[in-house]
């Protein structure tokens, strides 16, 4: 018998391949180890039953009559074109829960995941009393941990507004609820528009919104870059992060529920039949609107949420363009832009404090005080810019870098990180230091703006070190907030991550107050809440991609734009061209062109404020100030921004609200325009209809008309019919983009005379 065969040893290309394909597996794993879970992971809301036990019946509320009945409630209004609010048939409309949250912060880009380790569910509504005025009911809510009491008060608020007072109170043993529920019933074609500064479509149904102040993040989910920004910094969020966010919505119902806390909450708008509220407490306020239109029912939220005042009249003279790198280089550049014809109302040098490298890019040196050896001779530079029409913006946040201070120091000047460190006025960890944050490349602490201290020291910096600089305004940037864990004077950081962000506004306006600069000066800021809608006067889109991408890039804006405006934020504008530019493997680099820059400030022809940004590697991507083309470009865009300042100043005479730039379907809300092409086109007051071009290389843009007759700017060619809504389309050149204005208005015979006058 022959001995059996050996087996053979392994070659040396199958030991290859064992190695490639360890290596492989070890790859996946580590990015499936390294790939951040989702921005936002939060528990569904409780939802149960509704028991009516006490007595039913019909009340007056001021002008709010409200039926309470065995299915739930139901408010109307005679100025209301549907019920102002109704809970869900049968089913609970307040409901609790405990809440376990984990955070994890990276560089800013908060993501949270919740769970409920208690909920109650089941709502009993025992007692219903009507008093002075004011409708009162109460009742248990029912769950796994026993029961809590509720109670819910109706009141008639401002004129046209009812508010809805609502509070869970504490089981007979075990933790107590923090987390509130408050459900309003939605019709299954109610669209819903608002909430801040959202991406994505403009009817919100079908998402779950939370609504916390934190970094937008790099790509918003475009992909691939999405991917290949968390696997190599985790920071890519999604378009449920934003800087900017707001409780006000409204519905195509014409109605409207707010929240108007500022604590930590979410909107779900999954369900088919229903809205639900939570917010991170036992007790919240809410606020509804009868109104008849949407755009009504806007303006009775802006009476309590306040609206901006406008920028001041020089801001509409010409281009705020974004330029740094010292004395010389600025003057060199100005002379550049004016030789090209680009009118310029102000230069905003953000590197007046300083400047660093860091892995992605130039960034500040965050310590609030001129550098001198970057700008030798500032006052002069600042004179002669004014004699020419030319106003100085700067830069400001509420962070201060160590190292930054330090170097100022040494050059002699004030390092106000350690002034803010011996006075006690930052933002401490859990052992009681300043909390240093990774800022990539540095470190930097925020000062604390609970601590009333704080803020008056903040103010006096202002207005010492930046409005004494001679700045007419300044970039107030940051603000979304301190880490969960942090230790402030005034709570927690979970506690004011959305209050810090407003807390800023309000120093910088009292900086503005005490500098005498008043409503001639231009500060806009990036983050916000609910209130920043009357405290800031000008808000910005943020940090976006330089790139053509509806998530994050030039075709995200108008969806920010659209969502904004539907908050009652309407003093709105953008980085022209965006900011952030990335060298990433596997893809092409991020970087713009100068079609992406001219497209983008055509772009934002109807906004308050037309501004450039260097970006953040400013010396690999298209700049005006060193393409002479691209400059003469922008300076005929710059005109024609110029030509529509007229108009934006009526609309802000006749009504605060009313140079925000809407969905054609807001002004207008009639079938036939959600969903269409209008989707990405931008109106301002009822007579201007702008239709940017918004990918690369092409020449013509597909136009969807509200009803009316529309007369094209640069044809004079007249689109549109009276009733009904229409498409066509339409030649839009670079450098003449696709503006219409409404046909027999004052705004068209403007911009007829602007195109005649070439």
């Amino acid at each position: 018998m022959s001995a059996p065969a050996r087996p053979r040893a392994p070659t040396r290309r199958r030991w290859l391949l064992l190695g490639l394909a360890a290596l492989l597996v070890a790859l996946v794993a580590a990015a499936w180890w390294r790939l951040p879970t989702p921005a936002t992971d939060l528990a569904d809301p409780p939802a149960g039953d509704l028991r009516v036990e006490a007595r039913t019946g019909t009340y007056d509320v001021g002008r709010f009559t409200v039926q309470v009945g065995a299915d739930g409630v139901l408010v109307t209004h005679p100025d209301a074109a549907a019920p102002v609010w109704q809970t869900p048939p049968g089913a609970a409309f307040v409901t609790a829960g405990v809440g376990d949250p984990s955070y994890r912060d990276d560089y800013g880009l908060l993501r949270v995941h919740d769970e409920l380790s208690a909920t109650w569910s089941d709502q009993v509504v025992t007692s219903v009393r009507p008093r002075a005025g004011r409708l009162a009911l109460a009742g248990s809510l029912e769950g796994d941990s026993g029961t809590v009491p509720w109670r819910l008060r109706l009141a008639a608020g401002a004129r046209q507004r009812l508010d809805l007072d609502v509070r869970v109170g504490r089981p007979e043993s075990g933790p107590a609820p923090d987390r509130l529920y408050l459900a309003a019933g939605l019709g299954p074609e109610e669209s819903v528009h608002g909430l801040g500064a959202q991406s994505g479509s403009y009817d919100l149904r079908g998402r779950r919104v939370p609504l916390l102040s934190r970094e937008q993040g790099l790509g918003r989910g475009e992909q691939p870059l999405s991917t290949i920004v968390d696997l190599a910094a985790g920071a890519a969020g999604g378009p449920d992060t934003t800087y900017l966010t707001s409780t006000v919505q409204v519905t195509s119902r014409a109605r409207s529920l707010a929240y108007r806390g500022q604590r930590i909450a979410s909107l779900d708008l999954r369900p088919s039949d229903r809205m639900v509220w939570e917010v991170w407490d036992d007790h919240a306020v809410f606020s509804a609107a009868a109104a008849t239109t949407p755009r009504k029912a806007l303006t009775v939220q802006s009476r309590w949420t306040g609206t901006a005042d406008p920028a001041p009249r020089w801001a509409g003279r010409g281009l705020v363009a974004g330029l740094q790198g010292g004395t010389e280089q600025v003057r060199t550049q100005v002379a550049a832009l004016r030789s090209a014809g680009v009118p310029l109302s102000a230069v905003w040098l953000q590197d007046w404090q300083g400047r660093r490298a860091t892995g992605i890019g130039g960034r500040l040196q965050w310590n609030w005080v001129l550098d001198r050896q970057l700008y030798p001779r500032w006052p002069r530079l600042v004179a002669d810019l004014r004699a020419d029409g030319i106003r100085v913006l700067t830069y400001a946040n509420p962070f201060l870098a160590p190292d930054s201070g330090a170097r100022s120091a040494a050059a002699g000047g004030r390092d106000l990180y350690r002034e803010a460190e011996r006075a006690g006025y930052l933002v401490l960890d859990t052992d009681g230091e300043p909390y240093l944050l990774d800022q990539r490349g540095f470190e930097a602490a925020m000062v604390d703006l609970s601590d009333p201290a704080a803020r008056r020291w903040l103010v006096r910096v202002l207005v010492q070190e930046v409005a004494g600089a001679g700045a007419s305004g300044w970039m107030a940037d940051f603000a979304e907030g301190p880490p969960p864990d942090a230790v402030l004077a005034g709570g927690t950081g979970e506690q004011w991550r959305n209050k810090y962000a407003v807390m800023w506004q309000r120093v910088n306006q009292r900086a503005l107050r005490r500098s005498g600069l008043g409503a001639e000066a231009l500060v806009f800021h990036r983050s916000g809440h609910t209130r920043s809608a009357g405290l800031a006067d000008a808000l910005w889109l943020g940090d976006q991609m330089q790139d053509w991408s509806e998530e994050d890039g030039l075709a995200s804006v108008p969806a920010l734009l659209h969502s904004l405006a539907a908050s009652g934020m309407a003093q709105v504008h953008g980085d022209v061209g965006g900011y952030h530019a990335l060298a990433l493997p596997l893809r092409p680099d991020v970087r713009r062109d100068a079609e992406l820059v001219a497209r983008w400030a055509e772009a934002s022809l109807l906004m308050p404020v037309l501004r450039t940004h260097e970006g953040s590697r400013a010396g690999s991507v298209a700049q005006p100030a060193t393409d002479p083309a691209l400059a003469r470009q922008l300076a005929q865009t710059t005109r024609l921004f110029v030509a529509l300042a007229p108009e934006k100043r009526r609309l802000l005479a006749a009504d605060p609200l009313g140079a925000a730039q809407h969905h054609p379907w807001f002004r207008t809300p009639v079938d036939g325009l959600i969903g269409t092409t209008a989707d990405t086109e931008l109106t301002l007051g009822a007579d201007l209809l702008l239709a940017p071009v918004l990918e690369p290389g092409a020449s013509t843009v597909d136009v969807t008309f509200p009803p009316g007759r529309w007369v094209h700017v640069w044809s004079g060619e007249t689109y549109g019919e009276v009733a009904e809504v229409t498409s066509a389309d339409v030649p839009a050149p670079l450098g003449e983009p696709a503006l219409f204005a409404r046909s027999g208005s004052r705004v068209a015979d403007e911009l007829a005379r602007f195109a005649r006058a070439g």
